[in-house]
């Protein structure tokens, strides 16, 4: 018996629970929105995802009814193993053949579909469009991928060679719990329920590979991924090519709307996507950055308040792509600037028409006295500047975007060097880059770098931040091991932004070799730092150079 159509609302009906077939007879559960009155074939819009069908990203979109009204079928499907939806769920491992048979089921299945298929969702819900794209289905037009990515290991799982120790700890303890939930498996629900809420005592342990949250009975191995996470820590790992929709871009040939946010974990993952989705494919990619961070879209970020200019109107936005894509409407969408972003701290959209090449840098240099210098010193340095990382006590750190970075500054093991005020406003967009010169005593190490915008009251507001492991240096395949006390170059890509320095402001630059627990704390030794014990753990000595001989220095692209 087919689901019961009832009324959403005045505009739109819903029919829930409906089973999708897939190829290995395994049921995944949609809830399908129509708009009421229309009896012509209409487009669909498809959302997959693991947080349940009811929440179909509200926490960033309109409601799928909202899109129903606009003219489309709207189908939001629990992914294997979430929700009501049959099967066992492991992150990204099923969703290109699933992604695969749910869009031909839209194009040739669906009541009142007319065969055209428009994928759309942020973060999880943007990677399984990939992933359904590079097995090219029949029927799939275009797709809307927001803060996603199509290569899991960088900018995703890990940052600069480091594991997101923040992030893949707490999303996999969200989507454990959501398993156990899902399957109203007590007391396993309740206890990963009660540990969410204290994540901090679990982002300490050590070893990490021996975590009792994913282990322990008593809260079931619900979240067992976390381990093949933690535990593939090189790009070319056969676990990450195979979860990697990029393994497959010489498949993707689809237009595509690309949606970034400057204080999002992910921008580094969206932009470098967005670059290979070029690449891939003349068909067009557009390009929309914000300033906002992962979730909620405000224009409140952080501690900055970016004002009406960055309001959300990305929902209209995909509507009209849609209707360009899957209708046919000559709305010019394709006319618009190719890329459009956000400057923040003068808050107005930029259009331009590719993302910056980096092509025109400013160079501060470090110099004595923990200052920024436009000119290369013409001295070498007499004594390095030098700090001791501790990893039993590491740099902590704040969330990733617009936040006072002083109170974590107030230590002995990170080093901040400051320009002269600013004469004239600066503004970048790109990706800017540090050169290191630098000594370690240990064997490998991390090392941390902080953009900083300095207000004239002292504040330090976190820009952009980069990482590199040591032994990553040069391949992010083949470790090459340190040899102590003997100076490095290390080149440190910072996290794209597009930034307005201010006059009278000053520019900042913070070093470092931690900050936990947005990368995981580095042992300083061969071990992998997710395997080493508390007594494993090593004090290095860092040396940072600068002068003629050693000239570390910032490189920020100015923006065009």
């Amino acid at each position: 018996m087919p689901p019961k159509l009832t009324s959403f609302h005045s505009q739109v009906n819903v029919q829930r629970q409906v089973q999708i077939p897939m190829r290995d007879h395994i049921n995944l559960t949609a809830d399908i929105y129509r708009p009421k009155g229309v009896d012509t074939p209409l487009p669909v819009l498809l959302m997959r995802l693991p947080y349940g069908r009811a929440i179909a990203s509200t926490c960033t979109y309109a409601h799928p009814s909202w899109y129903a009204s606009q003219g489309y079928i709207v189908v939001i499907q629990d992914v294997r193993g979430c929700g009501n939806a049959e099967g066992e769920f492991y992150p990204f491992r099923h969703e290109y053949d699933d992604g695969f048979d749910t869009v031909e089921w839209c194009t040739k299945e669906l009541e009142g579909s007319n065969g055209k298929v428009g994928m759309y969702g942020f973060s999880y819900q943007g990677v399984t469009q990939f992933q359904a794209a590079v097995q090219q289905p029949e029927g799939l037009v275009t797709i809307c991928p927001s803060m996603a990515t199509a290569d899991l290991y960088h900018g995703w799982f890990y940052f600069g060679g480091a594991v997101c120790l923040d992030f893949d700890l707490n999303w996999a303890l969200q989507l454990a719990q959501n398993r156990a939930w899902y399957l109203k498996q007590e007391p396993q629900a309740t206890k990963l329920f009660e540990a969410q809420k204290q994540s901090g005592k679990w982002l300490e342990s050590a070893p990490l590979s021996e975590i009792e949250l994913f282990k322990n009975a008593e809260f079931g191995d619900f979240g067992a991924f976390f381990f093949d996470w933690i535990g593939n820590q090189k790009a070319n790992d056969a676990y990450w090519q195979k979860l990697n929709p990029l393994s497959y871009f010489d498949r993707f040939d689809l237009p595509a709307l690309h949606i970034a946010g400057w204080a999002d974990i992910f921008i580094e993952a969206t932009i470098n996507t967005y670059h290979q989705a070029q690449a891939a494919t003349p068909k067009p990619q557009h390009l929309v950055i914000g300033p906002w961070q992962h979730l909620p879209w405000l224009p409140k970020v952080g501690e900055i308040d970016f004002g009406e200019a960055a309001v959300s109107q990305i929902d209209r936005l995909q509507v009209d792509w849609f209707d360009f894509w899957l209708k046919g409407i000559d709305n010019r969408i394709c006319d618009r600037a190719p890329v459009q972003l956000f400057l923040m701290g003068r808050n107005h959209w930029l259009d331009r028409p590719e993302f910056p090449k980096n092509t025109d840098t400013h160079k501060l240099y470090l110099s004595s006295q923990k200052s920024l210098s436009l000119q290369v010193p013409t001295l070498d340095s007499q004594f390095p500047d030098i700090y001791v990382y501790d990893p039993r006590n590491p740099n902590p750190a704040t969330n990733y975007g617009f936040y006072d970075q002083i109170h974590v500054h107030q230590r002995w093991d990170v080093l901040v060097y400051q320009s002269d005020e600013l004469e004239q406003d600066l503004a970048i967009a790109g990706i800017p880059k540090f050169i290191l010169y630098a000594a370690t005593t240990a064997i490998d190490t991390d090392w941390v770098i902080k953009l900083l915008d300095i207000y004239p009251d002292g504040k330090q507001m976190l820009v952009s931040m980069g990482v590199l492991r040591a032994k990553f240096r040069n391949s992010w395949t083949e470790a090459e091991w340190i040899e102590p006390d003997i100076v490095n170059e290390y080149q440190i890509n910072l996290r794209p932004t597009c930034q307005n320095f201010a006059q009278r402001h000053r520019i900042g630059v913070a070093i470092a070799s931690s900050a936990f627990p947005l990368i995981e704390r580095h042992s300083n030794t061969q071990k992998l730092p997710s395997e080493a014990t508390i007594s494993d753990l090593v004090e290095a000595t860092q040396q940072i150079f600068y002068g003629a001989e050693y000239p570390s220095h910032l490189q920020l692209p100015i923006c065009p």
